[in-house]
């Protein structure tokens, strides 16, 4: 993880915690659904079309090698945020969103220390308080 973590700040211009959310829901997806990356996966994204939530984006890409570039990357502006992955071998999808909570004690983090500390709070919590399966239909 620590080595993602170097390549995504390289790639993003710093940690944040929607970012570094962005990278666990790519990792967490490319296990759950076995896809591999690149050419293996796609992800819709729905999200606020400005930071720091659409910073999601690039953890993804980061996570996955989804990119608009490829058209296996694509962005839904809207207020509330999920993702759908795609294993483009099996059709196997998943919907992930991200735990209010857990988001909102990340920002109070970022507010109160610095986006570095807020970024190694999303990035050392259990999946299960950081990340929620929601129904894709």
């Amino acid at each position: 993880m620590e080595d993602q973590l170097k390549l995504l700040k390289g790639f993003h211009g710093h940690l944040g915690p929607y970012v570094t959310a962005g990278l666990r829901m790519g990792r967490f997806a490319l296990k759950r659904l076995q896809a591999k990356p690149h050419q293996g996966v796609e992800a819709d994204v729905w999200c606020p079309a400005s930071p720091p939530a659409s910073c999601i984006m690039d953890g993804i890409q980061v996570a996955t090698g989804c990119t608009l570039g490829k058209h296996n990357l694509r962005h839904h502006v809207d207020d509330e945020m999920r993702v759908l992955f795609r294993n483009r071998h099996t059709n196997e999808v998943v919907m992930l969103g991200l735990r209010a909570e857990a988001m909102q004690r990340a920002m109070a983090i970022l507010e109160e220390e610095s986006d570095t500390a807020a970024s190694e709070f999303v990035a050392n919590m259990p999946e299960g308080e950081l990340l929620e399966e929601l129904r894709g239909d």
